[in-house]
């Protein structure tokens, strides 16, 4: 078979990867023909990587690891990261290989595994794998078994190690087990079998089901007995792993857990490292787990699992899930919005669902299960969490006469929100909108306005009415929560902070810029009276108060505020977490808009790949990356390219959002600008007048974009000759602009140098050339005089007005 394998791997075209599959029953040695060849082959490969895949947050968080082994970026959004180490491999030019261990669906793996350039050996019992790459591992042969048993029994005969054989039925683990066990004890091969005979015999006459080989379930039932004679705490440690996952589990773990009310002497060895060690070695000394050369680590292998679940007593057997849910829950240290404790939430997430937790019968033990949901969510496993959350509200949510808690339960809503958040971040924003109505609704007839879980929702659906488009909506629900927060927490309260944020939003989507700076100034005062620089929220407060900036016109001070903090973001989160994207989105806007193309053309591209891998083409997020893109590209000189790219872009926000949405309207606005650069006037005119009637509607004559596109149709009406009418327009634009952006923002000027174009033309000329000089020196002022808009206006050329959105 290693050979089979290792001819398999060697040959494969290295354009793609062919996973090669061992195949077979539990306990027949998958995972130690996986370790032996890794052991005769490693010299082959510059990497090799061992990945527990039991589920597929297993799998992300293995990869992440990777990507620290290749000194990657670092992000805490686990599958950007994943699908970055996996880029990262397709393109290492030296052999590498990655063992995916105990993969139990080949589902879980799709897109976990890498393309092109080197191997990959997956491990598995399922038989659904496509018969291409598949390896069988059977049973040993009579003549293999009896060498093993030779080789570890140096007192037993040929003919012992036939009946042992024969007994156990030729199945590796089982075999290798009893040899360890006779090593160890040095008990007699006729007395293991008469013991094993009787408990076989046990198992048997009370008509258990035997869903595991014999041979395995007698083993343990024969080493059970001597443990709880010679150790009953190691024997209740062991029975732990009845309702533990299948991975190695920490004794950091176990001692995060000694504070539980678990049964004895278990909670007493928990609290006494001496006598938490000799247990854990008494463990292996019987061959019933492995521990890792430091003991830190302990390993039962999933098939004694199982049997483990078989062979316990009814009473034992609930004592034992009792003790684990019990550990789990003392050991949960909540907070998951705390990075110090993500550590521990990881060693406590592969073992949420064998401890059964999501059926427990205490809250506490089911608020373990929330805190997972959340630490997923903030780590981005975004799709981790959603499984979870699913799965959560498919138990929860049902009547307490079928096994659940009932749709209005506290923890059952909690969970529905956790979800919508994960489905929303995940661009299922419909449904997302759904679930939080329906939560909110049940919160406030069951818990009140006021409570925390209401209002915590309440920040949701105002986030679900900006996506909608309902603003002025968004705008009054958030103004209510506000103000039931400072009621409920204070003004000083880091809930009542967020809740500001929140409507800072509001006022920047609705184009009230200084109001959201105002806002957010203060809020950024209140993080920092508080908290370091570095903190997140901190991170957060500047990244909005750029945006603002930004929306003011104040290019150069927005570029600085953001590039200041970008370095910390990225450490704290990761280079590919959406917060630092979008900051870097912000920082790209900003390059433009202080007149570096170059360079703000090169990060935008980046910027809108990144999001684009990680959310997919037709999320807010990429959207709005592919118009900054585009927006940075016709500056600098590439319509065309510029055009293909906002072309599809709209069509996806007309699709996403609809065609009256104010995303897909701003969208269109650049797009006719893009249009009219190529000399699409027509198109670019058609495009103009529907924009400004539908903008004008949704959010007023007054708007920012709808200012936009009265601009961009002016300048349509100029290039139809059209002086008059196009004259009319820019001079209420500027008056509206000047009203609602102030007399130096950089578009008021930019309307001040159409209309003095425009007086030139059909008025007064040495007037309107007086008024153009005037507002060039005051541009030359504002934004510098090498600055390339300052340079078109002074060669009379008119101006544009595109549009960058901020995130809902």
């Amino acid at each position: 078979m290693l050979a089979e394998l290792a001819s398999a791997l060697q040959t494969h075209n290295k354009a793609s990867v062919l996973p090669q599959t061992l195949r077979g029953y539990g306990g027949v040695g998958k995972t130690q023909l996986a370790m032996e060849y890794v052991y005769r082959n490693g010299s082959d490969y510059s990497l090799i990587w061992w990945i527990p895949a039991e589920d597929r947050s297993q799998v992300r968080e293995s990869l992440a690891e990777l990507g620290k082994a290749l000194k990657l970026p670092p992000s805490q959004d686990m599958t950007q990261t994943a699908a970055a180490v996996l880029n990262a491999l397709a393109s290492r030019d030296q052999p590498w290989l990655l063992v995916y261990d105990n993969v139990d669906d080949p589902e879980s793996l799709r897109d976990l595994l890498p393309t092109s350039q080197g191997h990959v050996i997956v491990t598995s019992r399922n038989n659904a794998w496509a018969a291409a790459g598949i390896i069988e591992v059977d049973l040993f042969k009579r003549a293999e078994s009896v060498e093993l048993i030779l080789r570890r029994g140096k007192t037993i005969t040929a003919a012992e190690a036939d009946r042992l054989a024969e007994k156990l039925g030729d199945l590796p683990l089982a075999l290798d087990q009893a040899a360890n066990w006779h090593a160890e004890t040095g008990m007699p091969i006729s007395e293991y079998l008469d013991l094993f005979d009787m408990n076989i015999e046990e198992l048997l006459s009370e008509g258990k089901p035997v869903t595991y080989p014999t041979t395995v379930y007698g083993f343990l039932a024969v080493a059970f007995q001597k443990l709880r004679a010679d150790s009953p705490e190691a024997a209740q440690l062991l029975e732990l792993f009845a309702f533990l996952g299948p991975e190695p589990v920490s004794v950091a773990l176990l001692r995060a857990g000694r504070g539980a009310e678990i049964s004895s002497p278990l909670r007493e060895a928990l609290q006494r490292p001496i006598i938490l060690n000799r247990t854990v070695r008494d463990l292996r000394r019987f061959g019933l787990a492995k521990v890792d050369p430091n003991g830190q680590r302990i390993q039962v292998h999933r098939l004694n699992q199982m049997v483990l679940r078989e062979e316990l007593r009814a009473d034992r057997l609930e004592e034992s899930r009792a003790n684990v849910q019990k550990l789990l829950a003392q050991a949960n240290p909540g907070y998951p919005d705390e990075a110090p404790n993500w550590p521990m939430h990881a060693e406590i997430g592969p073992h949420i669902r064998a401890a059964e937790l999501l059926s427990a019968k205490t809250e506490n033990r089911r608020a373990v299960v929330l805190d997972q949901l959340r630490y997923k969510f903030k780590i981005g496993d975004y799709e981790g969490s959603r499984d979870l959350g699913e799965t959560v509200i498919a138990a929860w949510a049902a009547p307490p006469e079928q096994g659940g808690l009932g749709p209005d339960h506290e923890q059952t809503l909690i969970a529905s929100r956790h979800l919508g958040d994960a489905l929303r971040f995940l661009g299922d924003t419909k449904r997302a909108r759904a679930i939080d109505q329906e939560t909110f609704a049940r919160l406030r007839r069951n818990f009140g306005e006021n409570h925390e879980h209401t209002l915590n929702t309440a920040n949701s659906i105002g986030v679900d009415l900006r996506i909608a488009g309902e603003f002025e909506a968004a705008l009054k629900s958030d103004e209510e929560n506000l103000k039931r927060h400072l009621a409920v927490y204070g003004e000083q309260d880091a809930n009542t902070l967020r809740t500001k944020n929140n409507l800072a939003v509001n006022y920047r989507i609705l184009g009230d810029f200084q109001r959201a700076y105002e806002l957010d100034l203060r809020v950024l005062a209140q993080w920092r009276e508080r908290l370091s620089e570095t903190d997140g929220r901190t991170l957060f407060s500047v990244s909005n108060l750029a945006r603002d900036l930004y929306g003011l016109g104040q290019y150069e001070e927005a570029l600085g505020e953001q590039r200041k903090a970008l370095t910390g973001y990225q450490d704290l989160l990761g280079r590919e977490h959406n917060d630092v994207l979008l900051a870097e989105r912000t920082i790209a806007i900003a390059l433009r808009k202080t007149g570096q193309f170059g360079e703000a053309r090169d990060v935008a591209r980046k910027n809108y790949r990144d999001f684009d891998h990680r959310f997919g083409a037709d999320h807010e997020h990429t959207l709005a990356a592919v118009m900054t893109f585009a927006n940075a590209l016709r500056a600098s000189g590439a319509a065309t390219e510029a055009l293909s790219l906002a072309g599809d872009a709209v069509e996806r926000y007309e699709h996403r959002f609809g065609a009256r949405h104010l995303l897909t309207v701003a969208a269109r606005i650049n797009l006719a600008v893009i249009l009219r650069t190529l000399g699409e006037k027509d198109e670019a005119r058609a495009t103009d007048e529907a924009c400004l009637g539908i903008a004008a509607e949704v959010v007023g004559p007054d708007h920012p974009y709808t200012l936009c596109a009265a601009t961009g149709l002016a300048n349509d009406l100029v290039l139809d000759h059209d002086l008059e009418q196009a004259y009319r327009m820019d001079l209420d634009t500027l008056e509206k602009s000047r009203r609602s952006r102030g007399a130096d923002h950089p578009y008021t000027l930019s309307c001040a140098i159409n209309a003095g174009l425009g007086m030139q033309k059909v008025g007064d000329s040495a007037a309107g050339r007086a008024r153009l000089q005037e507002t060039v020196e005051r541009m030359a002022q504002v934004l510098g005089s090498e600055h390339p808009e300052t340079l078109d206006a002074g060669r009379g050329k008119r101006a544009e007005c595109d549009i960058e959105p901020p995130p809902t």
